[in-house]
């Protein structure tokens, strides 16, 4: 302390305020810890945090306590030993697939109709590094066992609800199947959100999340989540280490802020998507829609068990006139909500899959799965579900 009394002014106030002041009472906001870097008065303590043998910060690549504090949220609220944030959804689907079967050579068996993006990344891999990945439809139970004895496998891939078709997959049903084999099962629990779902609960082994969606919901930052056992973790921050794809601190303070509000927000999300997808049905310009809570959706009866009495704020709806065009002309007549690429935010956002989500799949395979010219997703908001009704109206009556 001694050559604190003698600095200069140049000095000092570059090493200004690198404490906080102390005194009694705890922030109730989370801290925001932005630094990159932390300070050790003992070489030897930091030294023992890089390797691992007591808890610590070095560097905002190897961890950070604000990220951390949402890391901790994230596994209290799914059940897990652990979770891992990451930059985005896609980033933390790379990192965990690679890890724990694709670096290996390890087999995959995926659910066929995954978010789009996932699936050309699965193809890429197919391609470039000879990955072993088929697709099977993991709404139906046997055709996914049968995939799994046709040869060893280390992870079994699936979507709790679609994106965009909404099927849902009978999770502890699969998880059984999966242990059966001595696979991993690995759920993507994005659009049913932790309100409705907490896969670990039902034998997951891992809960995957792009954390842009339901749970920051605000439609300001881009992250993702891996959530699992402590060895899962481990791998997890290998791959955040060396990889660069860390969560930082603001964006993780955002969603812990964006968390708090999670469960009032799904509700009414899915209140009024509830209504959205009931006034849809009726509609003559609505060939077809898919909501889990309608009666007629295939796993409606799954659905009701699976996710406690809610079905999620996602409705997907096909024009009657499956065009292009047509597709385009509701998109433009929309006043209220936005045409674009998310969902789960408090506004309401309509997605056109055939020139976004689903871009980069092969237009006979996006037929095949049900996806055609005419197919919109739409994420619904938490404004008033008149306006909501209102707006999509007026912009059929466009159509």
């Amino acid at each position: 302390m001694g050559i604190e009394k003698g600095i200069r002014i140049g000095t000092r106030v570059v090493r200004s305020a690198r404490a906080l002041p102390s005194g009694d009472g705890i922030p109730v906001a989370p801290p925001l810890v932005q630094s990159v870097a932390f300070d050790y008065r003992s070489a030897a303590a930091q030294d023992e945090v890089f390797g691992n043998d007591r808890a610590g910060y070095v560097y905002g690549r190897y961890g950070t306590p604000t990220t951390a504090a949402l890391e901790i949220a994230l596994a209290e609220l799914e059940g897990t030993a652990a979770a891992t944030c990451f930059v985005s959804g896609m980033a933390a689907i790379a990192a965990f697939v690679d890890a724990c079967a694709v670096a290996g050579g390890g087999r995959i068996v995926a659910q066929e109709d995954i978010y789009g993006q996932v699936r050309a990344l699965f193809e890429r891999w197919i391609r470039e590094r000879g990955a072993k990945i088929i697709f099977v439809d993991a709404t139906d139970p046997r055709k996914v066992e049968a995939a799994l004895r046709e040869a060893p496998t280390t992870l079994l891939y699936i979507e709790a609800m679609a994106n965009p078709l909404l099927r849902i997959t009978d999770v502890a049903a699969l998880a059984k199947l999966a242990h059966t084999s001595g696979a991993t099962l690995a759920v993507d629990a994005t659009f049913a959100s932790p309100v409705l779902l907490r896969p670990a609960t039902l034998g997951a082994d891992v809960v995957i999340h792009s954390l842009t969606k339901y749970v920051n919901g605000h439609g300001d930052v881009m992250a993702g989540s891996v959530a699992g056992s402590a060895e899962v973790a481990k791998a997890m921050r290998d791959r955040t280490i060396l990889d660069g794809a860390y969560l930082p601190p603001h964006e993780a303070w955002l969603c812990i802020r964006g968390m708090r509000t999670l469960e009032l927000r799904v509700r009414r999300q899915c209140e009024t998507a509830q209504r959205v997808a009931r006034h849809l049905a009726s509609h003559p310009k609505i060939a077809r829609v898919r909501y889990p809570g309608l009666p007629d959706h295939p796993q409606h009866e799954l659905a009701k068990r699976q996710f406690g009495g809610l079905f999620g704020g996602v409705v997907t709806f096909d024009l009657k006139d499956a065009t292009k065009a047509a597709a385009f002309r509701f998109l433009d007549a929309l006043q209220l909500a936005a045409s674009a690429t998310t969902l789960g935010d408090l506004f309401s956002e309509v997605l056109y899959p055939a020139i976004s989500s689903h871009r980069r799949v092969a237009p006979e395979e996006r037929a095949r799965l049900g996806i055609n010219e005419g197919t919109l997703r739409f994420s619904v908001g938490i404004e008033d579900p008149d306006d909501i009704v209102a707006d999509l109206d007026g912009a059929l009556a466009k159509v």
